[in-house]
């Protein structure tokens, strides 16, 4: 719209410089002017038209700088609207990918409860009615019996364990986030039967507990990823404060990742981003050659609680 309009204006100068021209050349303007102004040589009237010649040329100019201008504005605006759209393209495929992920975790915890719990308690209802039927004939049978009860009641703990840990991790709220990732560290090591070293510095007490979530489950899908992908025999974890902001460090000796890290850890990778991206942070996936290297950056001041004045 806005070069549209300056072009139109420009059209319209051109037809007002052209309709004087033909005037000048029938009234002969210059001819009855010429002789008036060399009566004020003194003034340098004489000089007038060459001036205006100048300016003329000079606000032409200008005008095609504007127009210019304005082509360069609207390329811009274009570019941007392309850039909106690609990212509400983007965010509507990732807010998909979330509900999808959220249902599909949904679908295990509750085939989890019932397949396991519903086991469970089938066969504790069993052996209860075993137990009361055999209390005086066979006691051997009730202790067997009692046995298994405790058994399955070890197994329901677990079970629940486990289910909680997936929803909340415990150790954030009884130890504090430092301890929690050194316990993350030390069951994941245990787990996988990779050697995992941590290191912590600098870490401060008042995290937001958004903060301290965040930061958990972001080394937690790091530590995942290397499980799943990496083949690696040792991971080196560091959470370390350096000036005003946190760094997570994630550094494995595996097999690496392809150039597109993103695309090769899929939903994942997207959601570590997301949850820095809330942070105001970064994180970059590096070639450490052997292995990868996951760099996160976080700003203090979108982790810690603020201070009542």
């Amino acid at each position: 719209m806005l070069v549209s309009s300056s072009w139109r204006d420009g059209v319209s100068v051109l037809a007002a410089v052209l309709g004087f021209v033909v005037l000048t050349s029938k009234l002969e303007l210059s001819e009855r002017l010429v002789p008036w102004l060399r009566q004020h040589e003194a003034l340098q009237l004489d000089e007038l038209p060459l001036t205006l010649l100048v300016l003329s040329l000079s606000l032409a100019w200008f005008a095609w700088r504007r127009v210019r201008d304005a082509q360069a504005e609207l390329m811009e605006r274009k570019a941007a609207q392309v850039r909106v759209s690609e990212l509400l393209a983007h965010n509507r495929d990732l807010t998909q990918r979330l509900f999808t992920a959220q249902e599909d975790e949904r679908q295990l915890l509750a085939r989890d409860l019932h397949d396991e719990v519903g086991q469970a308690c089938t066969a504790l209802r069993i052996e209860a009615a075993y137990i009361a039927k055999a209390a005086h004939a066979q006691p051997e049978q009730v202790v067997s019996a009692a046995q298994r009860v405790d058994d399955a009641a070890h197994r329901m703990h677990r079970l629940a364990r486990d289910m909680l840990t997936r929803l909340r991790p415990a150790h954030l709220d009884s130890l504090g986030l430092e301890r929690a990732l050194h316990e993350l560290c030390r069951n994941w090591q245990m787990q996988c039967g990779v050697a995992c070293t941590f290191v912590a510095k600098g870490l401060p007490d008042a995290f937001l507990d958004y903060a301290s979530i965040s930061v958990y489950r972001l080394i937690q899908e790091a530590l995942t990823n290397v499980a799943r992908h990496a083949r690696a025999t040792r991971v080196q974890v560091a959470v370390v404060v350096q000036g005003d902001a946190l760094m997570l460090s994630i550094e494995d000796n595996g097999c690496g990742i392809p150039v597109d890290a993103e695309h090769a850890l899929g939903l994942g990778c997207v959601g570590m981003h997301e949850r820095v991206a809330s942070l105001h942070g970064a994180i970059v996936w590096q070639d450490a050659r052997p292995g990868v290297h996951v760099v996160a950056t976080l700003p203090l001041v979108s982790l810690l609680k603020q201070r009542q004045p």
